[in-house]
This record gives structure tokens, C-alpha cells and sequence, in this order.
């Protein structure tokens, strides 16, 4: 029945999106993995998107001289309208990306948009002055100019959103190449935005994208002559492929999230947060929690708290029998395997009904205790199918946890009440996130956790990405006259 009810619910949100982008002059087909596909309305002038490559980097390019000729305060009129615009279309951009991509949830694209409207802007730009007896010194951030951004399949319309707002507030303007799967929610976002931007009295194509984007597009975008700065969030592939360009990169690469959970740990708000973090758009994102590794004395009563809280436990059958729909190739024992894209960002239903198993929206994440060397523990499955390996102790845990994360430097978690234990996997962890008893998928990010919201976790040293990441720093040093002594006859 649950069941039954959460395919109605989704029917009539698909219904809901037709109907309205239909108003709006959007042609829709029945090809898409939501049951229909949607075609992008027709271009205008200055909206952003293009046909070729080359004309959008011009175009952009032309946008950024303009963007810095105006004043400081037009620029954060600006941010403001882009924020205001992306909260608007919050549930109208996140509707259309599930029935574009089948992905995730509609509920959580839109949590996803309005927290990529959060992200910092201008205000961590403010310059920092040292005055002395020697002058005064202005430290100052720069734009770097035209900015290659290359999006991912599991975040297409909040990587739009939030890289606008933080690489405008530094004077950069942007082209992106979305995957090919979120093109026309893509250039929705995108035409939408530049709307804003002009009404609030900015230039033109500030944000561009391509009406057909894909893999050789993407290569040409990095190592176009015109773009200073690529910003890359995907797979072990793309980001080497960045990485020889020569430029800057700031590389979102794949990561492996490992978390911890000893003994002393409070149970119940463990089991709450990894069911909130590894469910949130279907463990999707890449710094929810993709494995756990359990103190064996904790083990039980933490499984049965995570069944409480929305867990559906399979047995080592099914989990052997999952696999073979889940994986195009299962790995040696120890070493990551190939998921099977076709259930990627799908629903506990959904991919357990593949061995026959028929379950309800009541279930958030799928649990199998496993042994350390199971390819989902190896394996960034992008799927909400969490892997338990049972250790004997908190030191074990920790190894194995150090292990399975590969160095991907992404994020690491670990839910204890012993200091001794958290400084010991502190000190070991590296990773562009530790999070200690809270949600890996969540606090790590920004949205349940302190800090600024951040999205794009640049695996590549640079750490969580902020506007003053998009800039250059300048330095600029005026000697001895300026400095002002109360007293000094002239």
C-alpha cells in the first residue's frame, strides 16, 4: 500500500511539472527515465545557451569585461537577484531534474536548490589591510576570469546555482558543460538566471551552457585557450583529464565515505544520522555515507536502530544475489568493481525489486552485513545499499575504514563518545571532511553542520569550495605616507 501510494505521489508530481513547463512552452516526449523527456523551449538572445562551443566562450568572455567594469555594489545587486531567482525556481528546477533523470527525489533536488542559494557571495571577498610604520598594505581578490565548469549526472541544476553565485561574486563569469542526462533542466536554470542578472542591470551570457553538451565538448571547454580556471566534479576519468590541461583545477573527485561506529557511541542518533545522510537523494551525493564499520559489541542493537529508523535488511543470498543486477562487473575481493548506472540514485523499491523483493517508501536505505573485502565496501555505489562489516574493536574499525576510503581524500565519519578514539581517527583521516557524530552526507556539507554551505568538495587539496577559491590574491603596498600619526607636526 505504502508502495502503491509514494508511485501516485510521484505520478502527480510528473503530471504537475508536464502541465506547467507544457504552458511554458517546453515540448515534451515519452522518452526520459521519469516515463517523459523534456526538450528546452526555444533560445533568446543573451540567454546564455548556445549551440557551439566556441560562440558560448566568446560570449562569456565578452560578459566578464563588462561584469567587472561595474560597481561593486551592482555586482552584489546581482548575487542578490540570482539568489532570489534560484529560491523561486527552487521547486520548478528540482521537479524537472527527476523527470529529466530519474534520479534522487524531487523533494530533495528542491532542498538541494535552495541550500545552493546559501553559499557565500561577496562577503567573503572583504580585503584585508595591515597598516604599520611601514605603510599600508591591501590585500585584494581578483577575478581569474572565465571559469570551465564541468557538472555531474547527481547535482545538475544546485552546481548551476551555487558556482553562479560564488564565481560572479569574484568577477568570473561561467560555462558550463552539464551532463548530457540534465541538459534541459540545465538550460532552464541557466536562461532563467541570466534573466536576473540583465533585469538587475549586469551583461549578458554570465552563465552559459551548451543546448547539447557531452564528453568531447567538455574536453574542448578545459583546454579552450580562454578559460582560466576549471572547476570538475565527476569521476576518476574527467579529473585527470583536467589535470593535463595545465590550469588551475578545482576537482570534485569520487569519494568513498567510511564511518565509524564504536562502542561508546549514542546509538540512536548514529542510526538517525546515517539513515539521514545515506537516504538523502539516494545516497547520491558523494560525501554521504557509502560504508560502515562497526565495533562487533555494538553491532546488533545498531542494525536493529537502523531498521527502526528506516533500514531494510537483506541476507548474504539476496545481497549475492543484488549484486548481479547492481554491478556490470564485481571486483576482486578488496578492490572496487563497475556499478551498473541503471540504478544509480534509485530507490530502496526500486532496486530491490529487481530480486523480488517488494518493499514501501518506508524504506529509506538498504543495510547488508558484509565482510571487509565485499566490492560494496570498495565500491562508491552512488545507491542507497550500505554495506555493515562488524570489527572487533574501534582500532579495527579504523583501519578498515582508512582502507576503504583509498585515499580518495573526500570525507570520513566516525560516531563515538571517546575522545581518545576520535583524535586517533582524526589524526589519520585525510580527507577534505571529518565529521564526529553527525551526518556524513549532511554536516560535511554544510547543511547540518556550522559553516558555510558547499557543495563542491575539491578532493584535489582545495577543499570545500567558497567564492574566494574562484580568485586570484594581489597584494597592493603603498610605503611609509599613508599611514596617518595623530600629533606629527608637518
Amino acid at each position: 500500500m505504502a508502495m502503491a501510494a509514494n508511485e501516485d505521489r510521484i505520478e502527480a508530481i510528473v503530471t504537475r511539472v508536464i502541465q506547467r513547463l507544457e504552458r511554458e512552452g517546453f515540448e515534451i516526449t515519452a522518452e526520459s527515465p521519469s516515463g517523459a523527456a523534456v526538450s528546452a523551449a526555444p533560445a533568446a538572445a543573451g540567454d546564455g545557451v548556445f549551440a557551439d562551443l566556441e560562440s558560448c566562450i566568446q560570449a562569456a568572455s565578452r560578459a566578464q569585461k563588462a561584469l567587472v567594469a561595474l560597481p561593486l555594489r551592482k555586482r552584489e545587486e546581482i548575487i542578490a537577484a540570482l539568489r532570489r531567482t534560484g529560491r523561486v525556481g527552487a521547486e520548478i528546477y528540482g521537479q524537472l531534474e527527476f523527470l529529466e533523470t530519474g534520479l534522487g527525489s524531487a523533494e530533495d533536488n528542491v532542498k538541494k536548490n535552495l541550500s545552493a542559494c546559501e553559499v557565500l557571495g561577496m562577503e567573503d571577498l572583504n580585503p584585508e589591510v595591515f597598516a604599520g610604520d611601514k605603510g599600508v598594505t591591501v590585500i585584494e581578490r581578483i577575478p581569474v576570469g572565465v571559469i570551465a565548469s564541468v557538472n555531474p549526472v547527481t547535482n545538475g541544476a544546485p552546481t548551476i546555482l551555487f558556482n553562479a553565485i560564488m564565481m560572479l561574486a569574484g568577477g568570473n563569469t561561467v560555462v558550463n558543460n552539464p551532463h548530457p542526462k540534465t541538459r534541459n533542466v540545465a538550460a532552464r536554470v541557466v536562461r532563467d538566471l541570466n534573466r536576473a542578472i540583465q533585469e538587475a542591470g549586469g551583461p549578458a551570457n554570465c552563465i552559459c551552457c551548451l543546448e547539447e553538451p557531452s564528453v568531447p565538448s567538455a574536453q574542448q571547454l578545459m583546454t579552450h585557450p580562454l578559460i582560466r580556471l576549471i572547476a570538475v566534479t565527476g569521476g576518476h576519468g574527467v579529473v585527470a583529464f583536467a589535470a593535463q590541461t595545465g590550469k588551475r583545477v578545482i576537482a570534485g573527485g569520487p569519494g568513498n565515505p567510511p564511518v565509524v561506529v564504536d562502542e561508546t557511541a549514542d546509538l540512536e542518533r548514529a542510526a538517525r544520522c546515517v539513515i539521514e545522510g545515506a537516504s538523502f537523494s539516494n545516497c547520491m551525493a558523494c560525501a554521504s555515507e557509502k560504508e560502515l564499520f562497526v565495533v562487533d559489541s555494538a553491532a546488533d542493537r545498531f542494525k536493529a536502530l537502523l531498521r527502526k529508523y528506516g533500514a531494510y535488511e537483506i541476507d548474504a543470498g539476496q545481497g549475492q544475489e543484488l549484486l548481479r543486477h547492481i554491478f556490470k562487473e564485481v571486483g576482486e575481493p578488496g578492490r572496487p568493481g563497475v556499478i551498473n548506472m541503471e540504478y544509480i540514485g534509485k530507490s530502496p523499491s526500486f532496486i530491490l525489486k529487481a530480486i523480488g523483493l517488494e518493499v514501501g517508501s518506508e524504506a529509506r536505505i538498504v543495510i547488508l552485513e558484509t565482510g571487509p573485502d565485499h566490492p560494496l565496501v570498495w565500491t562508491e555505489q552512488i545507491m542507497p545499499v550500505i554495506p555493515l562489516v562488524r570489527c572487533r574493536d574501534a582500532g579495527e574499525a579504523i583501519d578498515r575504514a582508512i582502507a576503504a576510503e583509498q585515499g580518495n581524500g573526500h570525507t570520513m565519519a566516525i560516531h563515538s563518545n571517546n575522545l581518545s578514539t576520535i583524535r586517533k581517527m582524526a589524526g589519520r583521516a585525510k580527507c577534505a571532511a571529518f565529521v564526529k557524530n553527525g551526518s556524513c552526507g549532511l554536516a560535511s556539507v554544510g547543511v547540518a553542520g556550522e559553516g558555510f554551505v558547499s557543495f563542491h568538495i575539491a578532493t584535489n587539496g582545495e577543499g570545500h569550495t567558497r567564492p574566494r577559491v574562484f580568485t586570484l590574491v594581489r597584494r597592493c603596498v603603498l610605503t611609509d605616507d599613508f599611514r596617518y600619526r595623530y600629533g606629527l607636526t608637518a
